[in-house]
């Protein structure tokens, strides 16, 4: 029921995202608050399994962004469960850092090391329904979606989302954002 209840979730909110109908709804939001919460989320998981887990802020970083939190979470939170699915053992990161451009912008990082991505997938791994071969679909489960709508979301916010990957050695899927929405508009 719950797999059910997901899926049907990802499906609207790909649906709403596509149809240009997402509401954003812009407030500040603390980058400590935003590493808290994934502590607070990811924390047991990584204990129950095993995993090393750690969160950090650059030093000087901007105190906060001004986006929408629940987007910004959304995308997050599907970044560390994926990372913690494709990784069996090992660690996952949460990094929050100045992007190193204009400083306009906020870096968020999440890399893990799993069993990273074959290069002939890379190109597609952000497409609906698109999990790899079929092997990753009936080994880990899940829709195909999370990456597709945390890039649109991305977009949506004014920002970007990529990857690199070995296969064999992790991912790092990075998360670029404006730190204010706001300035987009003007």
């Amino acid at each position: 029921g719950q797999d059910l209840l997901t899926l049907i979730n990802d499906i609207l909110d790909l649906a709403k995202i596509e149809s240009g109908t997402v509401r954003i709804d812009l407030e500040d939001i603390r980058h400590a608050e935003l590493a808290r919460t994934a502590r607070a989320n990811f924390q047991a998981l990584a204990e129950s399994t095993g995993h090393e887990f750690a969160v950090d802020l650059e030093p000087g970083l901007a105190p906060s962004l001004r986006t929408d939190p629940r987007r910004v979470w959304q995308i997050i939170k599907n970044l560390l469960s994926n990372a913690f699915k494709f990784t069996h053992q090992g660690s996952v990161r949460l990094h929050i850092a100045h992007d190193g451009t204009d400083g306009e912008h906020v870096l968020l990082e999440v890399s893990d090391t799993g069993i990273g991505i074959p290069p002939e997938q890379l190109d597609r791994i952000f497409e609906a329904f698109h999990q790899g071969d079929g092997g990753i679909a009936r080994q880990f489960g899940g829709t195909g979606l999370g990456l597709a709508i945390s890039l649109k979301l991305a977009q949506r916010l004014g920002g970007s989302i990529g990857v690199r990957s070995k296969l064999g050695q992790g991912s790092p899927f990075a998360l670029g954002l404006p730190l204010d929405v706001a300035a987009l508009d003007s």
